[in-house]
């Protein structure tokens, strides 16, 4: 119907009585224990998975994997005409036979791959237990509140051009928007991949900063004394400090899971759990106001998952290179309002960033002059986001400034680096800071 109800039904499903009071909604064909394929009537499809098995990257990389074959597959009935088959390759190379068509000596199919309707004999405790299982889970969903955002006036690009991370800009989104709805600084929780590591998960990112804090104190100015400028110099300060502490989380150097071992090992084994582990600050931690997760690529249009408290709201969020996608849930509280509000906040963001296409140029006399008498300095420093590789987004920034010695006329202008040590046209960048000639 809506995009809200189709992301609610990747999620949980949908609940719908018949005239006999009896479910028939979409939540009974649902495997919630499981990762699951959910494909419907009008060819969208999406992915329910249980959470503490795997990531939300391991089922991306599953999705983004059927995404592409399916792209390439199109492209060879394109060109096979033209180039014969093979000509573009599979994204992965493990050749398929079909059981259905794999015949024996009688030439008859080996095994009957069709499907059949399984009829089960349950005793009446086990349909008991069944129906019960299934009210229980109607009074989840009707208190179950799933709201989208699809915005499309910027994305990425516009983030990056302006020197910030697109995932801290994100966060800080999130959190503005609650301190306007809400006027109160809550505990806030982003997953950061720890995959350089064997066996490595996630660490616990925590975006209420003394910096984050500050930026919502300025934000919402009740005086309306304070000025843009002051608006994005505390937005500049709060998304630095954020993309510092996701990288030491990244590391390795992140505290909450540390401690949930050491909390985890003493319960297990009959020890003294020590006071801090009992303390107000600590239940305070592991009471997640907002639930945040950044998973997606183009291969996805949304992303998301329920509130960890029954107090709070799960926000999966996506960003795209123009837009960015929001799927907030909350259970019996305000969510339409909040979405309204995050929106507005950022429209407000929005007016603070330069233009993407705004390039400074002097007034000195100009001269046509060749690409070849042009030298170019790229330059690399340590306030350079590298998110690319922990999000999977190009989101690094190489300054390039272009000289030209016999005019005296001078600009900048901004690009994506997907990589530090990324090839540039036979150049390779070994170290930050290093200059590197272009060749035409």
């Amino acid at each position: 119907k809506t995009v809200d109800d189709a992301a609610a039904n990747m999620l949980h499903g949908s609940y719908l009585l018949d005239g006999a009071d009896v479910q028939v909604g979409t939540c009974c064909n649902r495997w919630y224990d499981k990762m699951q394929v959910i494909v419907c009537r009008d060819g969208t499809a999406g992915i329910n998975f249980e959470h503490s098995s795997i990531d939300g990257h391991t089922a991306l990389r599953f999705v983004s994997d059927i995404f592409a074959e399916t792209v390439v597959n199109f492209a060879q009935s394109i060109t096979k005409g033209i180039y014969g088959k093979g000509h573009i390759p599979h994204v992965v190379d493990a050749p398929v036979k079909r059981a259905a068509l794999t015949l024996d000596q009688e030439n008859q199919p080996k095994l009957d791959v069709f499907p059949k309707k399984l009829q089960f004999q349950f005793p009446t405790t086990v349909l008991d237990r069944i129906y019960f299982a299934e009210t229980a889970l109607g009074d989840e969903i009707v208190a179950s509140d799933t709201v989208v955002l699809e915005f499309k006036r910027f994305g990425k690009l516009l983030i990056v051009s302006n020197k910030m991370s697109p995932d801290s800009f994100v966060q800080m989104s999130m959190l503005l928007a609650y301190y306007s709805l809400y006027g109160k600084i809550v505990c806030t929780y982003e997953p950061v991949l720890t995959k350089q590591f064997y066996h490595g998960r996630t660490e616990a990112m925590r975006t209420a900063t003394p910096q984050a804090k500050h930026l919502c104190q300025v934000w919402v100015d009740q005086k309306k004394t304070t000025t843009s400028a002051e608006k994005l110099a505390a937005l500049r300060k709060a998304t630095a400090e954020h993309s510092r502490l996701v990288k030491e989380a990244a590391a390795g150097k992140g505290v909450d899971r540390h401690l949930f071992a050491l909390n985890s090992i003493a319960n297990r084994n009959g020890m003294d759990v020590p006071p801090f582990f009992r303390s107000k600050a600590w239940k305070t931690l592991n009471h997640t106001i907002l639930s945040t997760s950044n998973c997606g690529n183009p291969s996805l249009r949304l992303f998301g998952f329920g509130p960890v408290v029954p107090d709070g709201f799960g926000i999966g969020y996506i960003i795209k290179d123009t837009a960015l996608q929001y799927s907030v849930t909350s259970k019996h509280r305000q969510t339409k309002r909040y979405v309204n509000t995050l929106e507005r906040t950022l429209l407000e963001m929005e007016n603070l960033l330069q233009p993407i296409n705004v390039v400074k140029v002097d007034d000195a006399p100009q001269r046509r002059q060749s690409l070849k008498e042009v030298s170019r300095t790229v330059v690399l420093t340590e306030d350079d986001d590298a998110y690319g590789d922990i999000w999977g987004e190009s989101t690094s920034i190489a300054k390039q400034a272009v000289d030209q010695p016999k005019t005296g006329k001078k600009f900048t202008r901004y690009f994506p680096f997907v990589k530090r040590q990324k090839s540039l046209r036979g150049n390779r960048l070994t170290k930050v800071g290093q200059d590197v000639e272009l060749k035409d």
